[in-house]
């Protein structure tokens, strides 16, 4: 046994163990291979101020389609994304039609490894959206993101990129980009279009892509593929985008989004090997709700 296969084979007898930390007993979803995924409790005051708002909602009665979307910010927020697909279901069954709903659940179906289920919500979603005009989406504490459009085909890219379907990746992304409005929502698709054209071997387009972002560009929320895109215009050294050292058990999100990005870069300079072992690492975290870990997962999947 090579070294790279004992690396992954730590990696898949260890991943149930190290996901779990600090966490709640029921597992929220399941890894591609089949380990159980467990969320991290979250800080009580947190927790109760949710549960609260959800109480409030709840005790109205009739409730409204963006009802139904606010209750699930809160679950989101507080890592409940299987409560979360449950209560989005709740709400389609009262609201069929509604392309936020089924936005909002096609990208918790990404989190929790349904990924036969995700493409039907958002095709449908994108299909009853394309005759309005920009519907604006917003965070649970209030902040403007993007428009439903711009999620609705991100979320699409994502899906497309993780069943290797670059092509379908490249046009739902380059979609995705031509709806975005906001500096963060810009960089975050511009680096998985950028991923996607490296992948579906369109170098050119890539390159060119790259230019759209300057090293002053406003992205402040999503600094990790801000510094992604920073390494991929050379302006920046691995070592400077992420630590390759750093014990998975204290990877954030940010961490193991940088690491992929990373790991994608080793690969697209031909080194497939430094790649899998930092796929490897970001599987080894508990920060599974990230898309970067499970693309790693998909990753470590191939043979």
């Amino acid at each position: 046994m090579n070294r790279l296969n004992s690396i992954l084979c730590v990696v898949l007898f260890l991943t149930p163990i190290l996901a779990r930390g600090q966490s709640n007993e029921t597992p929220q979803a399941y890894s591609l291979s089949g380990n159980p995924l467990f969320s991290n409790l979250p800080d009580p005051n947190v927790l109760k101020n949710a549960d609260s708002v959800i109480h409030s909602i709840r005790a109205k009665g009739n409730l409204s389609e963006d009802d139904f979307i606010e209750i699930g910010k809160q679950l989101v927020a507080t890592a409940r994304y299987k409560e979360a697909v449950e209560n989005y279901t709740e709400g389609l069954k009262k609201f069929s039609n509604s392309f936020k709903i089924l936005r909002y659940r096609g990208h918790r179906y990404l989190t929790l490894r349904k990924l036969d289920l995700v493409v039907t919500d958002l095709l449908k979603a994108r299909d009853l959206i394309k005759s309005q005009p920009d519907v604006w989406d917003f965070d649970a504490k209030g902040n403007k993101t993007d428009t439903y459009q711009h999620q609705i085909e991100y979320h699409l890219g994502v899906y497309y990129f993780l069943k290797e379907n670059y092509k379908q990746a490249v046009e739902a992304f380059e979609k995705s980009l031509k709806d975005a409005h906001e500096g963060n929502e810009i960089v975050g698709t511009t680096d998985w279009l950028y991923n996607s054209y490296q992948r579906n071997d369109q170098t050119k387009e890539a390159e060119k892509l790259l230019t759209t972002i300057t090293p002053n560009f406003k992205a402040d929320q999503l600094q990790a593929y801000f510094r992604r895109i920073l390494l991929y215009k050379r302006l920046i050294k691995p070592n400077e985008l992420g630590d390759e050292t750093m014990a998975p058990e204290k990877m954030s999100i940010q961490d193991v989004t940088k690491l992929y990005g990373l790991a994608n870069w080793y690969g697209f300079q031909g080194d497939k090997a430094k790649a899998k072992v930092l796929y490897s690492k970001i599987v080894l975290s508990s920060s599974w709700p990230a898309f970067a870990y499970l693309a790693s997962e998909l990753e470590l999947l191939k043979k």
